[in-house]
């Protein structure tokens, strides 16, 4: 056994842990590039040069995770020997890095839409080679379990991040407006954001936590092959978390097709929060006791 077949489940771990990096950069860069409305007006010249100097070495840092991911995606398939070709997960994980390097040399141009656009693609398929121990013949699926929970708790701990910050300033837009009604901004609460901005935020941290979650979703479902047993519609925790994530979709619907904005669309922001919560706090998981 070679150190290359000794450590190549390993070294797809890592490639996957900076895809996911990359991703979240490239997510970052695409939702929070360009500026809100009311602040491009307030902003000076070199306050604009600043911020397109932050974001290219952003991206720039983001390209980089991606070219090292890439090697050591390269070590785990030579690591796999024939047996990448023998498994349906070797031959998705091959795809994944034939996809990323065709991106990596054709696809700079943009703002990193289309990066955002291949980079889950990548992730998940990679992902899905990672959790098929036939795949892997020296590494145990106690350690591959391992590996995939890390990942798979990251990415829903990115969306609960975004989630939590979307209801933040949903609870701003509210308070302000209220405050407004009343004609009592006064104060400190002036210095709270304008509704304008407040909404803009709302809707970035909301598509990228959904974004996320989605992800962490998909994630989720790769963790059925290793427990075939598992039974999925009974576990009240991923039926929460699957309610959740249809609460902010439907913020992102009503506001992407009917234009929706104002009180009733951060309610519904609201609503989604408190499910997470529930989700995240108050109902158990079947899967502590899979495996364990």
């Amino acid at each position: 056994m070679t150190w290359l077949t000794r450590f190549e489940s390993t070294f797809l771990f890592l490639a996957i842990v900076l895809y996911l990096g990359a991703l979240v950069g490239y997510w970052w860069r695409v939702l929070w590039g360009a500026p809100d409305q009311q602040g491009d007006r307030n902003q000076d010249a070199a306050q604009q040069n600043q911020a397109d100097k932050d974001h290219s070495t952003l991206m720039r840092v983001s390209r980089a995770l991606l070219w090292i991911g890439a090697l050591f995606h390269l070590l785990a398939l030579l690591g796999q020997g024939s047996t990448l070709l023998e498994v349906r997960s070797g031959a998705a994980g091959l795809f994944a890095w034939v996809l990323l390097l065709a991106y990596l040399i054709f696809g700079r141009w943009g703002r990193g839409t289309l990066g955002a656009l291949v980079l889950p693609v990548i992730l998940l398929s990679t992902l899905f080679s990672l959790v098929a121990p036939p795949l892997h013949r020296s590494a145990s699926a106690a350690q591959l379990e391992r590996d995939w929970l890390l990942v798979h708790l990251s990415i829903i701990l990115l969306s609960y991040v975004s989630l939590t910050f979307a209801f933040g300033a949903s609870f701003i837009y509210l308070w302000q407006e209220k405050l407004l009604k009343r004609k009592q901004l006064r104060g400190i609460w002036q210095k709270l954001p304008s509704l304008q901005i407040a909404d803009e935020w709302i809707f970035r941290a909301t598509c990228f936590g959904t974004a996320m979650l989605s992800l962490g979703i998909g994630t989720g479902m790769f963790w059925l092959r290793l427990h075939p047993e598992y039974q999925i519609l009974r576990d009240p925790k991923v039926l929460f978390t699957t309610a959740t994530w249809s609460i902010f979709a439907l913020y992102l619907l009503t506001r992407w097709l009917w234009g929706w904005q104002g009180k009733r669309s951060r309610y519904i922001v609201v609503g989604g929060f408190i499910l997470m919560v529930v989700s995240f706090l108050g109902t158990p998981h079947l899967l502590s006791g899979i495996g364990r």
